[in-house]
């Protein structure tokens, strides 16, 4: 097998809501290099995700694909339920899929409110539903969460309370599978350099559309007593180790991964 990563995973099967791009395509590949069977989820870009599964693939692992509009609960039945047919079981959990919103209060309509937490907190519940029903025991759930939960940013407001609902939402869900000895945590990024990054900087750093890519990470860098902005790489082993054994633990927590950002 074409790796150097720990085995620890080897013989569980992990699936990945997003995981077609970003962090979610990262965390998945990292699942796959810890030796887990895989499933990744994709909305609309089937090609970037037959792309993650050959990567995971050429690593030994079996890696299924599965298009899901996971804020839809019929969607998240047909997911969950094409997982256990074609790999018999489930033992991990990512909930990554998301949305990013921006706009001043008086620039939000009741759609785009519908929309955000539909996508941000209703699917996550229907997929934590589904994990319910078909996770293994002794298994783990991970939520995503947001930055900006903690940290305030401007026209960030629809976003944060999303993000915000889903760490109410597991400390509640940590109690709900504990007795199968199920954790349950969510992990809170900021400041990462995804195909995105670039794209949204403007609506949070003025003038950064005029940036180069060196001036965009030093003024993101900025935000971090580390001086740099976060890398996929950061977050996935993060996921890895919420994933993992060694995590037994931990449950119901809020995991910063953001170079210690809220602090400042």
């Amino acid at each position: 097998m074409s790796t150097s990563r720990e085995q620890n995973l080897k013989g569980k099967v992990a699936l990945v809501t997003g995981s077609s791009r970003g962090i979610g395509s990262a965390a998945v590949i990292r699942l796959a290099e810890h030796g887990a069977d895989v499933v990744i989820n994709y909305l609309s870009s089937e090609k970037l995700a037959e792309e993650v599964a050959e990567k995971c693939r050429s690593l030994g692992v079996r890696a299924l694909v599965v298009q899901a509009d996971v804020s839809k609960y019929e969607d998240n039945v047909k997911l969950f339920d094409k997982t256990i047919e074609t790999l018999g079981r489930l033992d991990i959990v990512f909930s990554n899929a998301g949305i990013e919103h921006w706009g001043k209060p008086n620039e939000v309509d009741e759609a785009q409110i519908d929309k955000v937490f539909n996508t941000n907190v209703k699917s996550q519940f229907f997929t934590a539903q589904q994990a319910y029903k078909h996770m293994n025991d002794n298994g783990r759930l991970i939520l995503m969460s947001s930055l900006a939960a903690q940290r305030g940013f401007p026209g960030h407001s629809i976003y944060a309370a999303s993000k915000a609902a889903v760490q109410g939402m597991v400390r509640c869900l940590a109690f709900d599978f504990g007795p199968r000895n199920i954790t349950v945590n969510c992990v809170a990024p900021g400041g990462i350099k995804t195909d995105m990054y670039a794209e949204s900087a403007p609506k949070y750093i003025p003038g950064s559309d005029k940036m180069s890519e060196k001036e965009l990470d030093h003024t993101v860098g900025k935000w971090s007593p580390l001086g740099r902005p976060g890398y996929t790489d950061d977050t996935s082993g993060i996921i890895a180790l919420l994933a993992s054994p060694e995590s037994q633990w931990i449950t119901g927590q809020t995991l910063q991964i953001s170079g210690g950002a809220q602090m400042t």
